[in-house]
């Protein structure tokens, strides 16, 4: 079952949505903005999710679940994605939180998330990611697998013409986190699995420091090398 939003929660999502699509333009991959044109996706209103489940399904055999919490810890949410399944929270921000959340809502999920996995290479890598995570057998392994959808999926870049393309959804479905990412604040590195499985990373603050990957193939190439 999916949560009836409100008059004001939709509001929420209107404002936010109006101006993420326009401050992006020129920005966001091609891919994010496909997406949201297949899964019939609008600025009124947060989406029918049984109705997106319906185009998902037939593009790339995804389906989102609703969830009441409002910050799932690593194992929940990951293991998800190795059913093909994407978890999205029933909260979203207030009015007076609109440039940045600390934890996710339901417009990073659905604005950052859902037009990628319309992709069928990007779903296919998240589910990857899912199944790699379900297969670690040690704590170590498991959160190497959960940092580096951190900071492959969720805050990364993409080098596109030698130009730093926004790809996370962290950056995408945020103001304030993508001007953080893009000033002298943080430092942009070469994407290194290696580095990035033992950042201790927090999801209440700012970032210092992210990372740059080459291609989709690249972090796919990350993923293939660990057990699933």
């Amino acid at each position: 079952m999916f949560k009836k939003f409100s008059d004001e929660e939709n509001e929420v999502w209107r404002i936010l949505a109006t101006r993420r699509r326009k401050s992006l333009r020129g920005m966001v991959l091609p891919m994010h903005t496909s997406g949201w044109k297949k899964l019939g996706m609008s600025t009124r209103k947060i989406p029918d999710f049984n109705l997106l489940n319906k185009k998902l399904w037939k593009l790339t055999g995804w389906q989102v679940e609703s969830t009441g919490v409002q910050y799932e810890e690593d194992h929940d949410w990951i293991s998800s994605l190795a059913k093909k399944k994407i978890r999205v929270t029933e909260y979203i921000r207030g009015k007076d939180s609109l440039d940045y959340t600390p934890l996710p809502d339901v417009f990073h999920d659905a604005f950052g998330h859902l037009p990628y996995l319309a992709d069928p290479k990007y779903a296919r890598i998240a589910h990857k990611f899912g199944l790699a995570y379900v297969k670690a057998k040690t704590k170590k392994d498991k959160l190497k697998v959960a940092n580096n959808w951190w900071y492959g999926v969720e805050f990364s870049f993409l080098k596109v013409d030698g130009k730093l393309r926004p790809l996370g959804t962290g950056l995408v479905s945020s103001e304030g986190e993508l001007k953080n990412a893009l000033s002298d604040k943080v430092v942009r590195l070469p994407y290194d699995a290696e580095v990035v499985g033992g950042i201790d990373r927090s999801a209440h603050e700012y970032h210092t420091k992210l990372f740059v990957l080459e291609s989709l193939d690249q972090l796919e190439k990350i993923v293939d090398k660990w057990p699933k």
